[in-house]
């Protein structure tokens, strides 16, 4: 009789490398949407900030496209740490437009461009790891951990804004030059922090035991790689998801620009933020773990067509709240609330705060099924990295979208319209690739030729799995159809 498998170190186990996905993000992308939330990035003038966020998402659908043959050619340490790199060489750009000198604001849209490159690559590895070091029943809770995690950064810049603007004098609303140079450090802390506890996927562990079997390409193979990289915009499943992608990041402009910018004063925008991301983060922990990943529910197909109904429903809901706000309210670019609302209003603050909650919540929950679906279609690390790159390349190609319409000066009103119509757009597609979710994923869908590597061993299991087929280390199970 065979022994259990024995636990796995710490830092090997499959949990503990998303654990550190989430804490890389919060240093980067995290800190990002703190930045954010000062207000035009901390500067002055909306119309370059419009312009930044334009070319960075721009830049981010076309590397975002390309971050699964980045994955595979250089594994996640590497695009985690360049990746929080470029985040913090952003932070300082816009420091320097927006606090010292207006004549920064070219550098600060190359930085930008830059950031749409590092941000490819910190989000490819991230969904990546966070994908296929779960088990197929994890693969929701991986996830909200995760979002949990890396929206402590919003929730910590939104607290930051509120504390900053809370001074009515015109100096206390400027951002303290301090507050740049930490976001700088703990970016660049996100990088060497990677650099060190992030390991190569072969040397992580999954909860029941086994290896994550993946190999890395080579420049023999690089054409091959993009070859299947293109191939990604003929996939049945990548076609039909396209739709719910786009919306996934569509309605941050409207959201943070027609409801958070126009209505409230600055103390209330930025609790308001910190309130957005928190209910973000967990809300995303809940909906993956006690229902996605909830096997009592019913088998994985059921749970897509049902996750589906329920994050629609939840979805639409929202967008006919903020219909009803908009029309009935008539605010919009132009015409504020005088004076702006704050938090001190108690009842006529209450119902637009709630809108802004439910838009958390809406974001979180969609964000967390999208990423759960992608996961349902594939256990093999090399074909999730490439479905994670469509899916952060297109979903930015929708960000860029909408920022050049704000940069364009649409009105509010219309770009909520845009947001309702994908919203119900994404719907049928979706539902077609939620009924071809299996209940069982193939052993094709674990990588490596059909077979799956249970480690007996860690302490004599190294890093390169084909090695270790001939270790009593390993245990090796085949397809015996």
């Amino acid at each position: 009789m065979e022994s259990s498998t024995d636990k796995p170190p710490f830092l090997r186990r499959g949990s503990t490398q998303n654990i550190i996905a989430g804490v890389v993000a919060f240093c980067g992308p995290g800190l990002f949407n703190a930045l954010q939330g000062l207000g035009n990035a901390g500067g002055s003038d909306p119309t370059v900030s419009a312009a930044m966020n334009a070319t960075l998402y721009a830049s981010f659908a076309v590397f975002g496209c390309l971050s699964g043959w980045f994955f595979n050619q250089f594994g996640p340490k590497i695009l985690m740490s360049f990746g929080a790199l470029t985040y913090s060489f952003y932070a300082i750009s816009v420091y320097l437009w927006g606090q010292v000198d207006d004549k920064f604001a070219p550098m600060a849209i190359v930085a930008s461009a830059i950031l749409g490159l590092g941000a490819a690559c910190l989000w490819g590895a991230q969904g990546t790891m966070t994908l296929s070091y779960a088990l197929e029943n994890q693969k929701g809770s991986f996830f909200g951990i995760f979002w949990f995690i890396f929206n402590l950064g919003g929730v910590i810049g939104g607290l930051i804004a509120l504390g900053l603007n809370l001074n009515p004098d015109d100096e206390g609303q400027a951002v303290n030059p301090a507050t740049y140079f930490t976001f700088c450090a703990l970016m660049g802390a996100g990088a060497v922090f990677a650099s060190v506890f992030v390991i190569r996927p072969s040397r992580v562990i999954k909860a029941d035991g086994t290896a994550v079997v993946f190999e890395e390409s080579t420049a023999s193979n690089t054409r091959e790689e993009l070859k299947e990289i293109g191939k990604l915009f003929a996939n049945k499943h990548m076609l039909l998801l396209t739709p719910l992608i786009i919306q996934s990041n569509f309605f941050y402009t409207y959201e943070f620009g027609g409801i958070n910018g126009l209505l409230f004063d600055a103390p209330t925008r930025g609790l308001n933020s910190s309130i957005y991301w928190a209910i973000s983060g967990i809300s995303s922990y809940v909906i993956g773990v006690y229902y996605l990943d909830r096997e009592a529910v019913g088998g994985r197909n059921k749970r897509a067509i049902q996750g589906l109904i329920l994050v629609s429903a939840i979805n639409i809901g929202q967008w006919i709240y903020a219909l009803v706000w908009q029309f009935g309210t008539g605010y919009d670019k132009g015409n504020q609330p005088t004076p702006l609302i704050s938090f001190r209003d108690g009842g006529s603050y209450a119902v637009p705060l709630l809108l802004f909650m439910y838009c958390g919540l809406a974001d979180s929950i969609v964000q967390t099924y999208a990423y759960w679906i992608i996961g349902a279609i594939s256990n093999s690390p090399k074909q999730l990295s490439r479905y994670v790159g469509y899916y952060k390349g297109v979903q930015s190609l929708g960000a860029c979208f909408a920022w050049i319409i704000e940069w364009q000066g649409a009105l509010y009103k219309w770009q909520l319209v845009i947001c309702f119509t994908l919203a119900v757009l994404f719907i049928p597609p979706t539902y077609v690739a939620a009924t071809y979710i299996k209940d069982k994923g193939t052993e094709d869908d674990i990588g490596g030729g059909g077979k799956e590597l249970v480690v007996k061993n860690v302490d004599n299991f190294d890093e390169n799995p084909v090695e270790n087929e001939e270790s009593s280390a390993v245990k090796e199970i085949t397809d015996q159809a």
